[in-house]
């Protein structure tokens, strides 16, 4: 069994209640710290102060993109913490706990799923945190955004891409599309679910009397 902080906010900025949470799950569940995985867009601060807990639970960083520009675009954090930043503690958080990092890359069609930006992923990991692993990610439908999913022999190619550098790639199964349950759709639904309960009209209050 294994267990993942994802999906749910950014679990590095709870940061204490996460820790709590990753130790019950070890003790309370009997799940082993190597089976819990902690997701995060990339908290520099915080990924160093994990690194020191010494936990030795899988660090998961979502990267998307190989260059500032264009993970700025996707991921406004990465302005206050560049790749170069990222990169240096998923090396450190390796070094220190001696566990490998994986780095999260959401394949999006026509996007970021060339073979020349494979390239430029693998040299990226090659360079800064060697030995790392990558989970690729088929893009999952959603309102707030028109990409598509990359589709299979693209995937292939982009996994072929990264061999040369040594870089181990998983593509990760799609699962719950067909019921709005996939990595960012259950967000999307709840946004809108808070959103249309906001704006209707609360229901006048009834003084009951005897």
């Amino acid at each position: 069994s294994r267990r993942s902080l994802l999906g749910m906010g950014e679990p590095l900025a709870n940061f204490d209640n996460t820790l709590a949470a990753v130790k019950r799950i070890n003790k309370e569940l009997g799940i082993g710290m190597r089976r819990i995985t902690i997701s995060t867009v990339g908290l520099v601060p915080e990924i160093r102060k994990l690194a020191a807990e010494q936990l030795q639970v899988t660090l998961a960083i979502s990267l998307h993109a190989a260059s500032n520009e264009e993970r700025s675009a996707l991921l406004p954090a990465n302005r206050r913490f560049p790749l170069e930043t990222v990169m240096e503690a998923a090396r450190e958080y390796k070094q220190v706990t001696g566990r490998r990092v994986s780095f999260e890359w959401t394949l999006i069609d026509g996007k970021n799923d060339d073979v020349a930006t494979a390239r430029r992923l693998g040299q990226l990991i090659a360079s800064s945190a060697p030995g790392s692993h990558v989970n690729l990610i088929p893009l999952n439908p959603t309102g707030g955004f028109q990409g598509g999913p990359t589709q299979r022999q693209a995937t292939a190619r982009f996994v072929d891409a990264l061999r040369p550098y040594g870089i181990e790639a998983t593509v990760r199964v799609r699962r719950g599309i067909d019921i709005d349950a996939g990595c960012g759709q259950l967000a999307e639904r709840a946004a809108a679910t808070y959103e249309q309960e906001a704006a209707t009209p609360a229901e006048p209050a009834v003084l009951l009397r005897e």
